[in-house]
């Protein structure tokens, strides 16, 4: 109903024609603006991430570090980002079926390597057990297997239950790092593996009064490469990522990333 007949088409470009420069340009005007339009909606992508600040956070301004540095590297490529939330586990999910072209920050993983795809890295991360006022305890920790006598807590889709299951630890699971926090505050747990830089976040923001009774085993678990994944099913996604690398590369040789850097008190 809403289509021009051949004949109104006719008629409509004859007026274009007849109607002198001005119309002419004005009719080209209004292309241009609707090929713009329509090429800002077709170069947007929707990335998920979750709560993890201050590396990602819905309630940081700028979503958090690792945020701040895709939505850098997507204004370069010329991409406008629609970022959504989720727990961590229906973000790899999304990405897995082809929902959405992304998520982030993530840890390469073999058994993750063989469902999505791995960006060079955008960030680093260090991750050691917290436990909470061990009193006269002693963990012993040179490997994993050592952690065997102890009640270890985890958080559901993190990169580091293969290896856990792995050393034959005894590991329960909660949807997020709060909860997780709350088990080992509560003693229900005992260690609980943990970006070092994300832990004293949470701890100073849902346990004030008992920071000081948080600490860290000495040695690390882990100094891992944080990356973006993308689907393997949607659509021009490798060509995206390879751009996305492209991109990455010429941000991180920016004034800008450099402020973002500062902003969060890192360094290279």
């Amino acid at each position: 109903r809403n289509q021009l007949t051949n004949s109104q088409t006719h008629k409509l470009f004859k007026l274009i024609y007849m109607g002198g420069s001005n119309v002419r340009k004005r009719f080209v005007f209004f292309l241009m603006v609707l090929f713009c339009a329509t090429s800002v909606e077709a170069e947007s992508l929707r990335l998920v991430t979750g709560e993890w600040a201050p590396y990602s956070s819905e309630e940081m301004e700028g979503y958090g570090f690792i945020t701040e540095i895709v939505s850098e590297t997507l204004k370069e490529m010329g991409v406008t980002p629609e970022y959504k939330f989720h727990n961590w586990k229906r973000c790899y999910s999304l990405v897995k079926r082809g929902r959405v072209w992304a998520a982030f920050p993530y840890s390469f993983t073999e058994e993750r390597a063989k469902e999505v795809i791995f960006s060079d890295t955008v960030g680093e991360s260090t991750t050691k057990f917290f436990y909470h006022n061990k009193g006269d305890k002693v963990f012993k920790y040179e490997t994993l297997t050592d952690l065997k006598p102890y009640r270890i807590g985890g958080v559901k889709g993190y990169f580091y239950k293969e290896a856990l299951n792995k050393a034959g630890l005894n590991v329960s699971y909660t949807s997020d790092e709060t909860s997780a926090l709350k088990r080992l505050a509560a003693g229900r747990v005992e260690l609980m593996p943990l970006n070092e830089l994300v832990g004293r976040t949470l701890i100073k923001k849902h346990f004030p009064d008992e920071a000081d009774q948080f600490g860290t085993l000495t040695k690390a678990y882990g100094r891992d490469e944080l990356k973006l994944i993308a689907s393997k099913t949607y659509p021009d996604s490798t060509g995206l990522l390879s751009r996305f690398n492209e991109s990455l590369k010429r941000v991180k040789r920016t004034e800008r990333y450099e402020a973002i850097l500062k902003k969060y008190g890192l360094t290279k």
